[in-house]
């Protein structure tokens, strides 16, 4: 078959799907789904057919094959289709067939006209088959499906009824569920099949049994509710009727009507009938509710709207959401009330608004002329019937009341406002004058801004009309008291300048006194603007001789100073300089009297921190340095105490003022070049050059000619130096330094030499006295008495003490050979002493370190009276008994 062909066949092979899903709907899936296989391939067929037609030569034999196999498989295919919509079809005719007794039973015709069908034979599928099984499939389908469908329609008017009649009956009895289950539980029935279908009607009529089973119980149950519920409806209508709701005339006799008959009824039938009757005045009077409700949040906002008063908030309360869908009477009821209590909501907010307003029209009324009341009895009427008609008004009565005191009101803010404005351009032309002559006051009292007036009520404008009246009313005083506070302001800045510069400027301050005064005595707003301005005038040019005053004493003091500086060889120095040209470089012409101050505070400023304070701080260099010279020239001992402690005195407490630091600089000025300072340094120069020389000489005898060259040929320059004749002190303090230089190396040498010497006097010392060791332990225990009597060592230490502190050159050589002298003649008296040692053996003689303490001292005191009794010379008599004393006091200890 070409492709025409099977397309016929196809569509047939699709009719036949749908007369399937026509007897079952629950086929459609699994037909579907091979019927679209089909075309697929029958798509593919098509395909291949029309490329072959097309193909040429060489590519037309294997198109021709593809088209060859798809043809196959479609022809295969489809007969599988036909033999499973076969083995389908004779399915649903066997289900059909297994409920024809209970389909006889209920549709005996429809049952004998399908039982008369009979399955044509199916072999391979082929197209002889399909239209057998077509005409088989249509036949069947037509039947079953008017079969179908008037058995789903008794069994939906059955499930309709039943469901209708649980309603009933749940609403007086208790049902079981589970007896009517398949009556609740079922919704639809379209896609059941008509052995589905049976089943269901069975079991629906059981379920009809039993309710019909429950028709007694259930009437007696319905009269009892029903003459119940038409009680309740009944006073609902009543309450409803207090709430404003207007029912027909009839109504109430509907309600009376049913009740007579509800207690009359016996059957269910009837009853039931008066229970729909129930609902149907139920539903009547919901709607009438929910309309009311509706209609009242309406007809209150549109009175409210038209009659032009905001429905904000904050004047009007919102309206309660009152819920309409679905409710019952009781609900709709409570929502009514909550509508009607609204509405006295909004009767209380418009008459709050509407007394409000009738208030600040009587403030007002107090105040005609202010408020641009010309009729005043006819207000005052307006507002004695307004309040005498509010309490009993309704929303409209209120509403006219309102608009008329709103339009009143307004006319009354407009005019008060207007004459506020013409108050307020009267203060600004009072202030603006009086900032053209204040420079630092300001009024005391502002005037409010227009447009903060704006929001506020008729009473607080009242208020602010009369501050702003008073306030323009007392400009004059406000005016003089900021002129007053200006005048203090500029006194006050004025006492900040430093009392030794205030003189300069007391006539100012006396000026603005007597100005000050005058103030207080005028009472025109001219007269006070004229004087403020001529005091100002006049401080300006005061303002100007001052500050040039100031200027020219100050320069005054630099110049002074400056010509001492000059005088005492000191330059001045740059920064100084710097301070000087700033100075004069200060305008002295103040551009309003407050500037007065500041310019004097900068002019004295500078003087202070960058020249006075520069010329202390050179001074107290210059003083430290010549302290550091004059100390030098003290320690080669020039008489210097006298100038170090003025220049101490200097230092300790230095000048605070530029006059006194040029005083300063005279007094060293004159401490450089006083010749007494210079004679006593050239005169103790010149006794150190002696003493330095003669030293060297010293130092060349004892054979350091080496270690004194150098100090020669510094020394060589000093008789040129102290033969000149300086002005100033500083070239002898050079000679004075370098003298000290040499002095402190000369020193040091001397002590060095000392110290080798008395390392070579003690090793002689030992070397040319075998008892020396007696002799020093001798000494040690009596000091003083040694010294006294056999030689001066304490003397000697002494002097040994000194020169090692020795400063001076002259007290250092003095001392030099003086140890040198004791040094030498100690020597010769220990070897002395030696002689009078042998002696101690004979007194010394039947010693015993054992014997008793007595025994020793005995002996001891008899070796002493020999030894005096042999020597007459008390230095022989006093050693040797001292000399007895320590041997027996070594021989104790050595014995242990």
């Amino acid at each position: 078959m070409d492709s025409h062909q099977w397309r016929l066949q196809l569509d047939k092979l699709a009719e036949m799907k749908a007369m399937l899903i026509s007897v079952n709907p629950s086929l459609e899936e699994q037909t579907e789904r091979q019927t679209r296989h089909l075309y697929d391939i029958f798509a593919n067929f098509s395909k291949l057919e029309n490329e072959a037609a097309t193909a040429g030569m060489l590519k037309k034999g294997k198109v021709k094959a593809q088209v060859e196999k798809v043809a196959s498989e479609l022809q295969d295919y489809f007969m599988r289709t036909v033999r499973d919509f076969a083995d389908l079809l004779k399915k649903e005719q066997r289900d059909v067939i297994a409920i024809l007794p209970k389909l006889q039973a209920i549709k005996p015709e429809e049952a004998k006209a399908i039982a008369t069908l009979s399955f044509p034979s199916i072999a391979a599928g082929n197209p002889e088959d399909f239209q057998k099984l077509y005409g088989f499939a249509e036949t069947f389908s037509k039947r079953s499906v008017a079969l179908h469908q008037e058995i789903s329609r008794e069994t939906r008017t059955l499930l309709d009824e039943n469901k209708r009649t649980v309603e009933t009956y749940q609403r007086h009895v208790s049902i079981d569920t589970g007896e009517v289950a398949t009556t609740t539980s079922t919704d639809d029935i379209s896609s059941l099949s008509v052995m589905n279908l049976i089943l269901l009607l069975e079991r629906l009529k059981a379920e009809r049994t039993y309710l019909d089973s429950r028709k007694d119980e259930v009437s007696r149950m319905l009269s009892v509710h029903l003459v119940s519920d038409i009680d309740s409806l009944s006073v609902s209508v009543e309450t409803a009727s207090k709430l404003g709701l207007e029912l027909p005339m009839d109504f109430s006799q509907k309600l009376r009507v049913l009740a007579r008959d509800a207690g009359k009824a016996t059957n269910l039938t009837t009853l039931m009938s008066l229970d729909n009757q129930l609902q149907s005045v139920r539903t009547q009077m919901a709607n009438m509710l929910r309309d009311r409700i509706i209609n009242i949040k309406h007809e209150v906002t549109t009175k409210i709207v038209e009659g032009g008063i905001p429905t904000t908030a904050d004047i009007i309360p919102q309206a309660p959401v009152a819920g309409i869908e679905n409710l019952d009477i009781s609900s709709l009821l409570s929502s009514l009330g909550r509508m009607a209590e609204w509405t006295g909501q909004v009767r209380i907010a418009l008459k709050d608004r509407t007394e409000d307003l009738l208030q600040q029209i009587d403030k007002a009324a107090e105040v005609p002329a202010d408020a641009g009341i010309k009729d005043l009895p006819a207000v005052k009427q307006f507002l004695s019937d307004s309040r005498s008609q509010l309490d009993k008004a309704d929303i409209d009565a209120m509403i006219r009341i309102y608009l008329k005191a709103r339009t009143m009101e307004d006319e009354q803010r407009k005019f008060i406002t207007e004459k506020i404005r013409s108050y307020l351009a009267r203060f600004n032309e009072l202030a603006t004058s009086a900032d053209r002559v204040l420079d630092y006051a300001q009024l005391s009292k502002k005037a409010p801004k227009v447009e903060e007036l704006q929001s506020g009520s008729t009473l607080y404008l009242l208020q602010a009309l009369g501050q702003l009246k008073q306030a323009v009313d007392s400009g004059v005083a406000t005016f003089r008291d900021a002129c007053n506070q200006e005048i203090e302001a500029i006194i006050e800045d004025l006492q900040t300048i430093k009392p030794v510069y205030a003189e300069i400027f007391v006539p100012i301050t006396e000026r603005l006194e007597e100005g000050k005064q005058k103030l207080q005595k005028l009472k025109e707003f001219a007269e006070i603007r004229s004087e403020m301005r001529n005091i100002k005038d006049t401080i300006l040019v005061m303002a100007k001789e001052a500050l040039e005053n100031l200027r020219y004493r100050l320069g005054v003091k630099i110049r002074l100073a400056a010509a001492k500086l000059m005088g005492s060889g000191v330059e001045i120095p740059p920064e100084v300089q710097e301070g000087i040209a700033e100075l004069n470089n200060i305008g002295v012409v103040a551009e309003t009297v407050f500037s007065l101050p500041a310019v004097a505070r900068k002019m004295i400023e500078v003087y202070e921190q960058k020249i006075s304070s520069k010329v202390i701080e050179l001074l107290m260099v210059k003083v430290t340095d010549l302290e550091t010279s004059f100390s030098k020239a003290r320690s080669i001992g020039v008489d210097l105490d006298k100038e170090l402690q003025i220049l101490a005195d200097l230092r300790s407490e230095p000048p605070q003022e530029l006059e006194g630091a040029a005083e300063s600089f005279d007094r060293l000025q004159k401490l450089t070049t006083s010749p007494v300072v210079l004679q006593k340094i050239k005169s103790r120069a010149s006794e150190a050059y002696v003493q330095i020389n003669n030293a060297i000489a010293t130092f060349e005898e004892q054979g350091m000619g080496d270690s004194v060259s150098n100090l020669k040929a510094l020394i060589e320059k000093v008789p040129d130096q102290l033969a000149s004749q300086p002005k100033h002190v500083y070239e002898s303090l050079e000679v004075c330094l370098t003298l000290a230089n040499i002095q402190e190396q000369m020193i040091a040498m001397i002590k060095s030499i000392s110290n080798k010497d008395r390392q070579e006097y003690e090793k002689t010392l030992k070397e040319r006295s075998k008892y020396y060791s007696t002799i020093e332990r001798v000494y040690e225990k009596h000091p003083k008495d040694f010294s006294n009597l056999i030689y001066p060592l304490d003397k000697m230490k002494k002097m040994e003490s000194d020169l090692a502190s020795a400063r001076m050159l002259d007290d250092a050589l003095k001392l030099f050979n003086q140890i040198k002298e004791l040094r030498k003649g100690w020597i010769e008296k220990a070897e002395k002493m030696d002689e009078w040692h042998k002696s101690l053996k004979m007194y010394m003689a039947g010693f015993s370190p054992g014997a008793s303490s007595d025994q020793r001292q005995k002996f001891v005191e008899e070796a002493i009276k020999k030894i005096k009794e042999t020597y007459s010379r008390d230095d022989i008599s006093s050693y040797l008994s001292w000399a007895v004393k320590e041997l027996v006091a070594t021989m104790l200890e050595k014995r242990g």
